[in-house]
């Protein structure tokens, strides 16, 4: 399990075989192509060089990947990861929306409303 960290560097969620984990070890969202998904087949974002990116292409969350960055703050510690619930099936039919990225800027929206679509 790979660490999800907000814009201030702490721990909102975790990253396992393509399914977004939140802090409560329940299953959120998937990764499909680099694109993020609710698991009602809602497109919510991209995921580009370890950064989420929102549907208007600002940032919302990033993972250790994207050190590379030196405007990202400096991640926490993480706590240790949950183990892994089982998934639900993802939806064939996803499709994803047109969405920037590379933004410089920060999503006004926290993950919980990102992951809700």
């Amino acid at each position: 399990m790979e660490p999800i960290f907000n814009r201030h560097g702490r721990t909102i969620g975790w990253l396992y075989n393509g399914v977004i984990y939140d802090r409560k070890n329940y299953c959120r969202a998937f990764i499909r192509d680099f694109n993020v998904f609710s698991y009602n087949a809602q497109h919510l974002g991209i995921i580009h060089k370890g950064v989420f990116f929102d549907k208007r292409g600002q940032r919302i969350a990033y993972m250790d990947e994207a050190s590379y960055d030196p405007r990202l703050p400096i991640p926490e510690i993480s706590p240790p990861p949950p183990i892994p619930s089982s998934a639900p099936q993802a939806p064939m039919n996803t499709v994803p929306s047109k969405t920037l990225r590379d933004s410089n800027h920060w999503s006004p929206l926290n993950w919980e409303t990102f992951l809700y679509g």
